[in-house]
């Protein structure tokens, strides 16, 4: 059963990029209540890109992953959101994850762990060169995670 304490975490523009483009959309996110003890979270990107146009929306159970999912969405329309949570270089930690809810997010550097000056806002601007795709993240990532254990 859900419990219903919906919450607005955020609402802000973000960069949309598609062919090269940048264009402002406006993403909104909450913590939509609580599945047992199970948190849900629920992005919703609205824009007029794309052929669906909008609004894309997702749920999941921490931040990060509700972001992958609406990135996993927009990604075959060509559309990429250009957040801190979409970097190439960046992905969280299990404790980010449980205990923040996936908002923070660490910023990884070949081959160093990474500490609290690393940590950065999931959904704050994010640089443009260093947006990637869900698999290319998740590649850097298991690849900075095998350098570091053998570290």
């Amino acid at each position: 059963m859900t419990d219903s304490v919906q919450k607005l975490r955020f609402d802000r523009d973000v960069v949309v990029l598609q062919a090269g483009g940048q264009h402002q959309a406006r993403l909104r996110g909450w913590l939509d209540g609580y599945d047992g003890p199970q948190p849900i979270y629920r992005l919703e990107l609205q824009t007029r890109l794309g052929t669906y146009g909008g609004p894309y929306t997702a749920t999941g159970p921490d931040m990060f992953e509700t972001l992958v999912r609406l990135r996993r969405q927009l990604e075959p329309e060509g559309l990429m959101i250009a957040v801190q949570g979409s970097r190439r270089d960046a992905y969280p930690s299990g404790m980010a994850r449980d205990m923040g809810g996936g908002e923070r997010i660490y910023v990884l550097r070949p081959g160093q762990k990474a500490s609290a000056n690393d940590l950065v806002d999931t959904f704050a601007d994010g640089p443009i060169d260093q947006v990637a795709t869900v698999d290319e993240q998740h590649s850097f990532w298991e690849a900075w995670c095998t350098r570091v254990s053998e570290s």
